[in-house]
């Protein structure tokens, strides 16, 4: 009898289980964008648009948060990109798939035996989390269409490294290394290449 009453409830646990719907992937596969300081609701939208054209990954607009003090580089008035990155981590929801930070305040990383090397952007290979800063890419010096091509470009290039992706020795692919100059990124039309797409087919729209 207990034996019947096992197989009983067992068949109408796989039967429940069976009809509840799945979950939906957003909270797996949403991409967190993260304003670290006073950012523009102008800027945060581009960069929304410019993820979503992109990738096939929702992305979810978070509060700003202020910038840590802990990354700060007194030396040279700006944060540390690494130091960011690890605060970035331990910010949002662990269901974001990847975290975005964005910021005006110029960043800075080491470079070989450059020890303070203004960036861009920084994400590590696979990571959770990466920083773009808009310090260096021409806001109120270009023209503002320039402006948001640019951002567009570096933020699909960070992103694209948490995802896997390397710097691609192929020129004009979106992952291209910069190489620490705007030139690079102003030759590039924000595409992947051939080889990086299919790195990422799957996330791709």
């Amino acid at each position: 009898m207990a034996m019947l009453v096992q197989i009983i409830l067992r068949v109408v646990f796989l039967a429940i289980f069976a009809i509840v719907p799945a979950q939906p992937l957003l909270a797996q596969s949403a991409v967190a964008l993260q304003p670290l300081g006073s950012v523009d609701s102008a800027t945060v939208s581009i960069a929304r648009q410019g993820i979503e054209g992109k990738f096939d990954l929702d992305v979810v607009v978070l509060n700003p948060v202020v910038l840590p003090s802990s990354a700060y580089y007194r030396p040279r008035r700006r944060y540390r990109a690494e130091k960011l990155l690890d605060f970035l981590d331990g910010q949002g929801d662990i269901n974001y798939k990847k975290i975005v930070g964005l910021t005006v305040a110029d960043v800075s990383t080491t470079k070989g035996d450059i020890p303070d090397w203004g960036i861009f952007g920084l994400a590590g290979i696979g990571g959770r989390s990466c920083v773009v800063s808009t310090y260096r890419l021409g806001k109120g010096k270009v023209k503002r269409k320039l402006f948001y091509e640019r951002l567009v470009k570096v933020v699909n290039h960070e992103l694209g490294h948490t995802l896997g992706i390397d710097h691609c020795p192929v020129p004009g692919c979106l992952m291209e290394d910069a190489a620490g100059t705007i030139r690079t990124v102003d030759r590039e039309d924000g595409s992947f290449c051939a080889g990086c797409r299919d790195k990422l087919k799957g996330l791709l729209r």
